[in-house]
């Protein structure tokens, strides 16, 4: 059992650690994107007015080369780091939620009746999404007063959307550096993984709401 739950943590760990390096590739390509896109524009224009300086038109040729070098090695970068690209799959977030809470200690309050849970989502985006929400709300984070809580998760159903809210019970609470830049990146990622699966995630300085839309019945 001890075994079982030391490779689901290194599992989770895994995907947490691959969800923010795709998450900083993605941020850092999109900064550095719309001022090459600057650079790129004015190098045509002046290599339009200089048409007939030859001189000038090869040294604007050369910038226009390094600029496409460096995007390309954005492109290159966020294609190495690709993660939670897959094929939305249908599954129950409530089930797969409350596995992420207890491999950390935590416990689940369930939903009040037994009603159908499933969602259309990327599960490794979603897994990685409610762990960084765990840190966000700062358990397994060197915040101060983390080692005293353990997660709640509380699972209830609304106008057709799953609403899984976390949060630490137990001891003080906990000190989340939110100006921290690893922080800052958990919760972009987060954010996308809801975003992308057609849902929301509100953060407030101790619970963090995730909301996913109930997927359609099979024809």
């Amino acid at each position: 059992m001890g075994a079982s739950l030391d490779a689901e943590r290194e599992r989770l760990a895994d995907l947490e650690r691959r969800s923010l390096l795709a998450e900083q590739a993605r941020q850092q390509a999109h900064k550095m994107r719309t001022p090459l896109s600057v650079i790129k524009l004015v190098a045509e224009t002046l290599e339009l007015e200089l048409v007939e300086d030859r001189a000038h038109r090869e040294r604007l040729q050369r910038l226009l080369g390094a600029a496409a070098t460096l995007s390309d090695g954005l492109s290159d970068s966020v294609r190495s780091t690709r993660f939670g690209d897959g094929p939305p799959q249908r599954l129950d977030a409530a089930a797969l939620g409350a596995g992420v809470i207890r491999v950390h200690g935590g416990r689940v309050v369930p939903l009040a009746e037994d009603v159908g849970v499933v969602v259309e989502v990327e599960r490794d985006s979603l897994e990685a999404a409610l762990v960084h929400c765990l840190r966000l709300i700062g358990i397994g984070t060197d915040c101060v007063g983390a080692r005293d809580h353990r997660p709640l998760l509380e699972c209830r159903v609304v106008a057709g959307r799953l609403v899984l809210r976390l949060r630490a019970e137990g001891g003080r609470a906990a000190e989340v550096p939110v100006e921290r830049a690893d922080l800052r990146l958990m919760a972009q990622a987060a954010e996308r993984a809801a975003r992308d699966s057609g849902g929301t995630l509100h953060l407030a300085e101790d619970t963090a709401t995730l909301e996913l839309p109930l997927a359609p019945s099979p024809a």
